[in-house]
C-alpha cells in the first residue's frame, strides 16, 4: 500500500465520532470532524503557557482522553518538523492541528508519478486535519512565534520520518514517543 495515499473515510457511527474498522481505518480512530472539534475546543480553553526554546520546537502532551490525546507545541520562526506520518503501520493515528497564535505552514505529500508537496498556510484560529495515512511536515515560516494544539487519535506511539525526491518517499527514521520527543 502506498503510505501517502489518502485513507477512505468509513461510515459514520452515531455522532460521527468513530470510523469503522471495517471501513479500512484503524480501530478506534476518531473521525476528522470530531478531531477538528476537539482541537478547536482545547485550543480555545488553554490554561498551560507554552515555552519557546531556540534548539527546537517545544512540545508537551497536555491531555489524554478516550481514544485521543492532545499536545501543545511552541514554534519559533524557522522551526519545523521533518516529513512524517503519525505512527506507521501498527497503530497509525489521525490528527488535527489548531493554530492558537501566529502562523504555520503545512506541507503535505501529494503522491503521483512525480510526487510533490502541497503548501497550506494556517493562520491563528485555523484548524487542519490529517488522516491516519498522511505524510506531512509543519513549519513556522513566519517572522513571529507560533503556538499550536494537536489532537491525535489514537494517541501517538511513534512517527516515521521520510525523505522526498523526484522518485518518491524514502523512510528515514522512526521517532518513539517518550524517547525522541
Amino acid at each position: 500500500m502506498n503510505p501517502v495515499a489518502p485513507a477512505r473515510l468509513g461510515r459514520t457511527l452515531g455522532d460521527g465520532a468513530v470510523r469503522s474498522a471495517a471501513a479500512g481505518a484503524a480501530p478506534g480512530v476518531l473521525e476528522s470532524a470530531r478531531l477538528e472539534a476537539l482541537a478547536g475546543f482545547y485550543a480555545a480553553n488553554l490554561t498551560l503557557r507554552p515555552r519557546f526554546t531556540k534548539g527546537s520546537r517545544w512540545a508537551r502532551r497536555v491531555l489524554a482522553g478516550p481514544g485521543h490525546e492532545a499536545w501543545l507545541l511552541a514554534w519559533l520562526p524557522g522551526q519545523g518538523t521533518d516529513l512524517h506520518d503519525h505512527g506507521g503501520v501498527a497503530r497509525p493515528a489521525a490528527g488535527a492541528v489548531a493554530v492558537v497564535s501566529g502562523r504555520l505552514t503545512e506541507y503535505t505529500v501529494e503522491p503521483g508519478d512525480f510526487p510533490g508537496l502541497r503548501r497550506t498556510a494556517l493562520e491563528a484560529g485555523g484548524i487542519a486535519t490529517v488522516d491516519d495515512r498522511t505524510v506531512h511536515a509543519m513549519r513556522n515560516d513566519s517572522d513571529e512565534p507560533a503556538v499550536s494544539l494537536h489532537v491525535y487519535s489514537p494517541g501517538l506511539e511513534a512517527m516515521r520520518t521520510y525523505l522526498l525526491d523526484e522518485t518518491g518517499l524514502a523512510p528515514a527514521k522512526i521517532l518513539r514517543a517518550g524517547a525522541d520527543w
